[in-house]
C-alpha cells in the first residue's frame, strides 16, 4: 500500500526532465563526421532513505546529502553506423553526516568513453544498437564519506533500441528502450544492471514531453548503506520520469526538470532537477 501510494503521488506532484543526458539520444546514430554535444547541470538530494526491506527511515534532523554536478557528453560520428561517445562529469558534493559536521568534496567523477554500432535499422525509422564502454574514475578515494564514485576502473555494455512509435498507437512520437550491464573491477564489485524506456510525444512544433521509466539494481559483497549515493555498491531503485523540451533551432535544443525517487532498497529517497543543452553540429 505504501508503494502504491508513493507511486502515485510520483506522477500526480513530479515535474522533470532528462536526469541521463544521453539516454534520449542513445541508440540513434549520429550521422557520420557529425557532432553531438550535451553540457548539463544537475542537482540531486536525500535525507531520508529505503532500508534493507523498502521502508522509508527518516533522517536525523540536520544530516544529509546532497550533491551538484556538471556534465559533458560528446558525440561523434565515425561512420554511418559507429559513434564514439565520451561523458566526463565534475562534481561537487555535501555530506552531512552529523549535525555541525559537513564533508564536502569536488572534482572530476567516473569518465565513460566507448563505442557505439549500430546493429539493424527498420527503414530507418527504428534502430537497434549496441554499445561497448569503459570507465575511469578520475579521482582517488580517500574518505568512503566525501568520494565521488566507487574509484574503481569498469566496464558497460548497453543493448539500445528506438525510434518512431507504431502509428497504431499514437501517430507521433518516440521511443528509447536501453538494457544495460555495468561491471566494476574491485573486491567488491558491484555489478549493475539497469532497464530504462523512455517514451517521447511532441505537442507542439518546438515543444516535446516524455515519460522515462528506470529500474536499476547493483549487487555487492558490501551492504552497508552509505549517504553518498556515488559510493553506494549495494541497492536498487525505481525512478520514473516526466520530462519537457524545447527547440530553438534544428541544431540547439534546451531542455529542463526534476526527478523523484518513489520507492527503492538500501538507498536514499532521492529528488533533483536538470537543466542541459543539445548541440547538434
Amino acid at each position: 500500500m505504501k508503494r502504491t501510494t508513493a507511486f502515485t503521488y510520483c506522477f500526480l506532484l513530479l515535474l522533470i526532465v532528462l536526469v541521463i543526458p544521453t539516454k534520449t539520444f542513445a541508440g540513434w546514430p549520429i550521422g557520420k563526421y557529425r557532432d553531438l554535444v550535451i553540457p548539463s547541470f544537475s542537482y540531486y538530494s536525500q535525507t531520508d532513505h529505503f532500508d534493507n526491506n523498502g521502508n522509508i527511515v527518516k533522517g536525523v534532523p540536520g544530516t544529509g546529502f546532497t550533491s551538484f554536478s556538471s556534465n559533458l557528453f560528446l558525440g561523434y560520428g565515425i561512420s554511418r553506423k559507429l559513434d564514439l561517445i565520451i561523458t566526463v562529469p565534475f562534481l561537487y558534493q555535501v555530506n552531512r553526516i552529523a549535525p555541525g559536521n559537513t564533508l564536502t568534496s569536488q572534482g572530476a567523477g567516473d569518465m565513460v568513453a566507448g563505442l557505439s554500432y549500430n546493429l539493424v535499422n527498420f527503414n530507418y525509422v527504428r534502430f537497434l544498437s549496441v554499445q561497448v564502454s569503459g570507465i575511469v574514475p578520475l579521482y582517488n578515494n580517500t574518505n568512503q564519506n566525501t568520494t565521488l564514485g566507487l574509484g574503481a576502473y569498469g566496464t558497460e555494455v548497453k543493448l539500445m533500441f528506438c525510434g518512431n512509435l507504431p502509428a497504431s498507437i499514437f501517430d507521433k512520437g518516440y521511443f528509447n528502450t536501453e538494457l544495460a550491464y555495468r561491471k566494476y573491477y574491485s573486491t567488491q564489485g558491484p555489478n549493475q544492471v539497469s532497464l530504462l524506456t523512455t517514451i517521447g510525444y511532441p505537442v507542439t512544433k518546438h515543444n516535446q514531453i516524455s515519460l522515462d521509466l528506470l529500474l536499476f539494481k547493483s549487487i555487492s559483497s558490501d551492504k552497508a548503506f552509505n549517504p553518498n549515493f556515488f559510493a553506494e555498491r549495494d541497492f536498487e531503485f525505481f525512478k520514473p520520469s516526466l520530462n519537457f523540451g524545447h527547440t530553438f533551432t534544428r541544431r540547439f535544443s534546451l531542455f529542463v526538470g526534476g526527478y523523484y525517487v518513489p520507492f527503492g532498497i538500501n538507498t536514499g529517497v532521492g529528488y533533483g532537477g536538470q537543466m542541459l543543452a543539445v548541440f547538434k553540429l
